[in-house]
């Protein structure tokens, strides 16, 4: 029994899907944006890439249209973009990537959700290779000021929604 836990914590470990360095990559974000959201970003031009992106901090989701826990995620996702913003940290700034999903999948899942942040598509799965192949929904707080450093990662459905904002709060607090 004790080896095959010992086994088990083993598989646990080569599976983790962070970085070994915890940086984040420097995603390529693909898509078109709204004049507000590159403004919200602080970005220009038709190529964005995580590290240009004018912000101490990005949280980050790793979603898809067709995940059935994203869709329940969707509004305690709003709620926490809106409660961070509304706590005036300017100096965090929330995208998703949709893992597999079209322009069309990327703006039919904002518009059904009501996202009020930006969303990036990744039709062809290059942003999620590049962190892992990770499992939808997943969740990033990344310290862009250190280098994209990755300081929270989360796989799955949001269980504590008060938790996770007062994780955001107390991290990016200036």
């Amino acid at each position: 029994m004790k080896r095959l836990a010992l086994s088990f914590m083993a598989l646990l470990l080569m599976a983790t899907p962070v970085l070994a360095a915890d940086i984040f990559p420097d995603l390529e974000l693909k898509g078109g944006i709204s004049a507000d959201a590159a403004a919200y970003l602080g970005v220009s031009g038709s190529q964005i890439k995580v590290s240009s992106i004018q912000a101490d901090y990005l949280f980050v989701e790793i979603y898809s249209m067709y995940c059935p826990i994203c869709q329940r995620d969707a509004p305690r996702v709003n709620t926490l973009f809106q409660e961070v913003a509304a706590a005036g940290r300017d100096n965090v700034k929330f995208i998703g990537v949709a893992a597999g999903n079209t322009n069309f999948e990327v703006n039919f899942y904002r518009k059904k959700f009501s996202v009020l942040f930006p969303l990036f598509e990744d039709e062809n799965f290059s942003c999620h290779k590049a962190v892992g192949g990770v499992g939808t929904p997943s969740f990033y707080l990344v310290d862009l000021k250190a280098g994209r450093q990755i300081l929270f990662f989360q796989e799955g459905a949001i269980k504590d929604e008060a938790a996770m904002l007062k994780m955001i709060l107390d991290t990016t607090a200036p």
